[in-house]
């Protein structure tokens, strides 16, 4: 399993390196999701099945390519990756041509991988044009409030206006007070909150803030 480098004493986000993600970084950014979204993974795909979620997902994003990555972001140190999120747009939402699934059934099995897609799928957005929607913050613990996720979202931000998109989206979990108050402070503003009684039982949580940034 992947292994995160612990941060020195001292080192910040100046000192690492922000890229596009590639084909070799996908366990790499699992592990990062399955650990800063533990209670998500649990919920989709079982507390005691996170571990072949997690395989489930790296083998669908594999299968599906370069494609699966479009817009995927990560921040490296050491040569190891300490942070992730993606900048998502309309036309990257097209057919996935079934390579998620075909892992969900084969390493969960038909009930395991219905409860998930299900469950997964709670979680969708309908991606507006002109928006670029900004999913997946994740960080390490051990580089968290040193300036990792502010980077990814600059960088992110740049991605967007140099595809002049108009505005950045993003949901927060309204217990997020650390998140919301670090997306308000680089210009995010709360627009609604999703609310839904099947992401309640699934997930646990009352609702998720929308939170919108203009870009003109």
């Amino acid at each position: 399993m992947y292994a995160v480098v612990t941060s020195p004493i001292g080192a910040s986000a100046d000192d690492v390196l922000i890229r596009p993600a590639r084909l070799s970084d996908i366990d790499a950014i699992v592990a990062l999701h399955r650990d800063a979204f533990a209670d998500t993974f649990g919920a989709a795909f079982g507390p005691r099945d996170r571990e072949r979620g997690a395989q489930a997902l790296a083998t669908g994003w594999r299968r599906q390519g370069p494609s699966a990555l479009q817009g995927m972001l990560v921040a490296e140190y050491a040569g190891q990756l300490i942070g992730t999120t993606s900048l998502r747009t309309r036309d990257m939402m097209g057919p996935s041509g079934g390579f998620a699934e075909s892992a969900f059934f084969e390493t969960l099995g038909l009930w395991g991988a219905l409860r998930s897609l299900f469950a997964l799928s709670l979680l969708d957005h309908q991606i507006e044009p002109g928006e670029g929607f900004i999913a997946d913050v994740a960080v390490a613990p051990e580089w968290r409030r040193r300036g990792v996720a502010r980077a990814l979202l600059r960088q992110a931000e740049h991605d967007a206006r140099a595809r002049a998109l108009t505005y950045l989206g993003l949901y927060v979990r309204e217990t997020n007070h650390g998140a919301q108050m670090l997306y308000e402070r680089i210009g995010f503003h709360a627009l609604y909150v999703r609310r839904s009684l099947l992401g309640r039982l699934f997930f646990g949580q009352d609702g998720w803030i929308y939170m919108r940034k203009e870009l003109t």
